[in-house]
């Protein structure tokens, strides 16, 4: 016989699944209601548009950042340290700042978020990196040169 807390926990985890596919269907059907009400204001302008020439944009949603907010944060923690960080402690300290509890798949897509604002920023000429633990990048401001 199956435990009961883990009974609980699947079914409380499917629950929240199911809620959230709900929500997504939900904003799936509203777009696809402004859409076609954007078709028909077209067709208002131009009956022989051809919609199909009208290619998609690549949409970039991150879950647990504001576009930018990210950049700030890092820059704002990096600035607020005395020695330079390696990426696995910047990337908990900020989550920390965002108040998020992180399960182990949230953590690691949570952490290619950070290392790709972190790259751009090295990039942008903002950071540098000053050493590696092991495969951990260490990390502080770029010096004003």
């Amino acid at each position: 016989m199956a435990e009961t807390h883990v009974i609980s926990a699947l079914v409380s985890k499917r629950s929240e699944l199911l809620g959230e596919i709900q929500h997504y269907e939900s904003l799936i059907k509203n777009y696809k209601q402004n859409l076609s009400t954007i078709d028909k204001t077209i067709h208002i302008f131009d009956d022989n548009y051809d919609l199909r020439t009208i290619k998609s944009k690549k949409a970039h949603r991150n879950r647990y950042f504001e576009t930018g907010e990210a950049k700030v944060l890092i820059l704002d923690t990096l600035r607020g340290l005395d020695e330079p960080i390696k990426t696995d402690n910047l990337s908990d300290i900020i989550a920390s700042k965002k108040g998020l509890i992180l399960e182990d798949y949230q953590q690691k897509t949570f952490n290619k978020s950070i290392i790709g604002v972190l790259g751009t920023l090295e990039k942008n000429n903002l950071i540098e990196r000053t050493g590696k633990d092991g495969l951990l990048i260490i990390w502080q401001i770029k010096a004003a040169a």
